[in-house]
């Protein structure tokens, strides 16, 4: 079976063909992972910080200064009901305060996304300088 899956032309770029061995640790390409799908999703991650930070900041604070609630000083606080009475709530004040701080949810996508650039470009040099090699022969 190993056979098949190195002589098949998916794989023509082997191990011995490119070497990422001269290129530093931290940003060494491993074989055999796209950095093309990594950066795209890191890119994705990225994307959706800015639009719950977006959100966040443009439409659900309005809401919450118009419930009363001042979004700088109690994001700490606990909240104690004094009265026993079922007050209606609006749902869209329920949904701003669950939303808030989801952005901290993506965004280590940010801090990994300027790493994944770099190695998908020595992984890009060498699989273009291999492929050259390769037509030279």
């Amino acid at each position: 079976m190993t056979e098949t899956l190195t002589s098949s032309p998916a794989n023509e770029n082997t191990a011995e063909e490119i070497c990422y061995d001269h290129i530093p640790w931290p940003v060494r390409p491993s074989i055999g992972i796209n950095y093309d799908f990594i950066v795209s999703m890191y890119l994705g991650g990225c994307g959706l910080a800015l639009f719950f930070l977006t959100l966040e900041k443009q439409l659900l604070d309005p809401l919450l200064e118009d419930a009363g609630i001042n979004t700088e000083e109690n994001d700490n606080a606990i909240e104690v009901e004094q009265d026993t009475e079922k007050e209606e709530v609006d749902p869209w004040k329920e949904f701003a305060k669950g939303m808030q701080g989801m952005y901290f949810v993506f965004a280590p996508f940010a801090l990994c996304l300027p790493w994944s650039v770099i190695v998908r470009y020595f992984w890009m040099r060498e699989t273009v300088k291999a492929a050259k090699d390769k037509k030279e022969d």
